[in-house]
This record gives C-alpha cells, sequence and structure tokens, in this order.
C-alpha cells in the first residue's frame, strides 16, 4: 500500500512538471493579456463609461520608451463596461498591476460606493489601489500628457507617493479605507481632487497639438499616445496638482477641503516630516517672508465625553528650522543655525491653530465626519454615544494646542 502512494505521488508530480512547462496552466495567452495601470470611470447617458490606460511595452535597439493606450467600454455595471472593453479589443483586461482608480465629476451627485464596491470585492484589484476624483472627466484626465511621463498614471502616482522630504500636501486614500470609512458609524470618507495645471495652453493651441483619438464602433473609443526620436510628437504641457480634498458623505460629496485645510488635516493622521511652512511676518522695517522645514512633528488626539458635553484635544508640537527666508539681514545670521524669531514662532502658530479649527467647522458645515469624532465617541466615550452620536459633529468642542520649537 506504502509502495503505491508513493507511485501515484511520483505520477502526480510528472503530470503536474509537464503542465508546468507545457504552459497549460495559462488560461489566457500572455500576448492577449492587456496591463491596466489606471482606470476612469464616468457616467454618460445614463451608463458607466469606463476608460482603461493599457501600458504597452515597445523598447527597440533606438528606443526604451514605453507608450500608452486608452480602450473605453460602456455597460451598465462597473464589471460590464471593464468586460466590454476587452470585448472590442481583444485583450484580457488584467487589473492586477491597476495602483488608481479615477473617479469622474459626474459621479459625485450619486452614491459612489456604487462604483467601489466592484473594486473592494473582486481579488482581481490590490485594496491598496489609490482612488481620486477627477476635477472634470476621467478619460480627459487619463488623456493627458506631461513632459516627464509618456503615461498620465505614472505622473498622477508621482504626486500621491511622495517620497520623504516632500510637502505632505496631499490626502490620499485608497479603496480599503475610503470603503471601511462608508461603512462605519460615520459614513463619511475623502479622496484627493486632481486638478490639471496648464501652463501653456495658448502655445498649444497656437501649435494646433492634439491628442489623437479613433472612434470606434458601438460607441466604443481607444486612443494611443507615443512619442518618437524626431521629437515631433507632442510631449504635453500639463502637470497635475492635487492639494485640494473631496468630503463624502454615504458616498456622495458634501464639501472640500482647500489647500491649507488639506495641509492641517496631514498634520493631524500622516508622518509630516520634511514639509515645508510658508509664512509671512511683520518684520522690522518689512514684510518678511520665511519658509520652515518640519524636522519632527509629533500630534496628539483625544476625546473625553461627559454630561457637559464632548472635547477633543488635539496637541500638535513642531520642531522646525529655517530653510530660507528673504530679509534683509546679510550677516553671519543667515547660517542654517539662525534660531526662530519668537514672533515667527507665535504667528505660525496662530496660523496653524485656525487651520486645525476649521476642519471642525467644515466637519460641521458638511455633516462629514472626517475627522472620525463619533467613531472616537463610541469607542472611548460609549457611556454617552446614545447621548450624544446624532449631534455630536455640533456639540464637539476642540481644544487645540500648537506648539513649534526651533534650534536655540
Amino acid at each position: 500500500m506504502k509502495k503505491h502512494r508513493i507511485l501515484w505521488i511520483i505520477i502526480l508530480f510528472a503530470f503536474a512538471t509537464v503542465l508546468f512547462f507545457s504552459n497549460d496552466f495559462g488560461l489566457i495567452d500572455v500576448e492577449k493579456e492587456a496591463i491596466i495601470t489606471a482606470v476612469a470611470i464616468d457616467n454618460e447617458d445614463g451608463k458607466y463609461s469606463v476608460t482603461v490606460q493599457i501600458a504597452v511595452p515597445e523598447a527597440t535597439s533606438t528606443s526604451a520608451q514605453n507608450t500608452k493606450t486608452q480602450i473605453t467600454g460602456k455597460g451598465d455595471t462597473i464589471g460590464g463596461a471593464i468586460k466590454n472593453t476587452g470585448d472590442v479589443s481583444g485583450w484580457f483586461p488584467q487589473l492586477a498591476f491597476c495602483n488608481l482608480i479615477i473617479i469622474g465629476n459626474s459621479l459625485c451627485s450619486t452614491d459612489i460606493i456604487k462604483v467601489l464596491d466592484f473594486f473592494a470585492k473582486t481579488l482581481r484589484v490590490q485594496d491598496s489601489a489609490q482612488i481620486v476624483l477627477a476635477d472634470n472627466s476621467a478619460r480627459e484626465l487619463l488623456e493627458k500628457t506631461t513632459p516627464l511621463d509618456n503615461i498620465s498614471s505614472f505622473a498622477i502616482q508621482k504626486i500621491l507617493f511622495k517620497n520623504p522630504g516632500f510637502d505632505t500636501d496631499v490626502a490620499t486614500n485608497d479603496i480599503k479605507t475610503f470603503c471601511a470609512g462608508y461603512y462605519d458609524l460615520s459614513g463619511s470618507s475623502f479622496m484627493p481632487i486632481v486638478k490639471v495645471l496648464d501652463f501653456n495652453a495658448k502655445q498649444e493651441n497656437s501649435n494646433g497639438s492634439s491628442s489623437q483619438g479613433q472612434q470606434g464602433s458601438n460607441g466604443q473609443q481607444s486612443s494611443s499616445d507615443g512619442s518618437s526620436g524626431g521629437g515631433s510628437e507632442d510631449k504635453g504641457k500639463n502637470f497635475f496638482d492635487a492639494s485640494t480634498t473631496a468630503l463624502f458623505l454615504k458616498g456622495i460629496k458634501v464639501g472640500e477641503l482647500n489647500e491649507a485645510q488639506t495641509h492641517a488635516f496631514n498634520f493631524l493622521w500622516r508622518n509630516v516630516k520634511g514639509t515645508t511652512l510658508s509664512v509671512n511676518y511683520s518684520g522690522a522695517n518689512e514684510i518678511e517672508r520665511y519658509l520652515l522645514k518640519v524636522l519632527r512633528c509629533n500630534t496628539k488626539t483625544k476625546l473625553k465625553a461627559d454630561d457637559k458635553g464632548i472635547k477633543m484635544k488635539v496637541e500638535v508640537d513642531i520642531y522646525c528650522k529655517i530653510a530660507d527666508h528673504n530679509s534683509g539681514d546679510h550677516n553671519a545670521n543667515l547660517s542654517n543655525n539662525k534660531p526662530l524669531p519668537n514672533d515667527l514662532i507665535e504667528q505660525t502658530e496662530n496660523i496653524l491653530k485656525n487651520n486645525f479649527n476649521d476642519l471642525f467647522k467644515v466637519s460641521k458645515q458638511t455633516n462629514c465626519d472626517f475627522l472620525q469624532i463619533r467613531q472616537r465617541l463610541y469607542r472611548f466615550g460609549h457611556k454617552y454615544y446614545e447621548r450624544y452620536q446624532k449631534d455630536c459633529l455640533d456639540l464637539v468642542k476642540p481644544e487645540i494646542s500648537v506648539r513649534i520649537s526651533g534650534q536655540k
């Protein structure tokens, strides 16, 4: 009996080896798979219009650059629209490498979870894929080109995933976190708004440059943008900005955070080491402009509920140094060891306090609990949850403490 068992194991191992080397395990030919880098979703005529951006490797002996291709499909569901992109192209849409999902502005007035549920539940897309809101059309955002990247989705991801040392001015969010915020007690979440910064629109119009596209049958569209060695093709004059944030309540957009408020929001929940603070204050003879670099930031938040109401304490301790300034002081004090003036410290603290207080005001005005006050009340003040949970955003009183220190 033992000999037969060993024999069957050997036979199964040999059979699996034959299948492996003959590639019979592959359900789809690799040459027919489309590696999708980004998905853009819009609402057109009551249907979902999904545009996928595909990275097409075309490296040759004379050029090592890749081109991009957009394919658009429509459907009554997100899954159906993505499947339609494969039907019209003959390429199987591979979503395992998709790190960016762009939501069109046309979907803001409806429950956006209807769109994201597909990506949250399917195993074809990783939960860490970033979601952003396009200022206008999501498809048009993918069609924009930049002078630094041939593929627009890569350019957008660069401003979302900034390395330490850059300004922490983008409130990034992924599929998992957004859906978790939607289904928890607050029902609130957020995502960055991506806008196009066109610095040379007039020059583009005068040169007559435009993106090339081809209209397919049944309302499907595909386009391809590449670069050639001759340099005659448009390299793109667009850059992207994601320093504003969209707020969602029950999947519907209810407000926005401006640049200063987004920056303050990141101070509460993210590592802001390396970010900068630009401060103008009145010096002895003129308005002096300082650029402060944050070297260390410790943030503590605590919610306390009692019979008198709800208080949320926010303590921010920042250690920074002067990175640059334009004062008229041209002596040895311009070294890197120049201490922070007391007036500058006081004004910077007041600016940050006002920005933190603005976050609570926006939360109250929009009824969007992006600060997770209701969730904190449930966890740390459960005794008063039933009493305050409906009006907790109106009742909460912030106590902001900001301490800035620098080189002595």
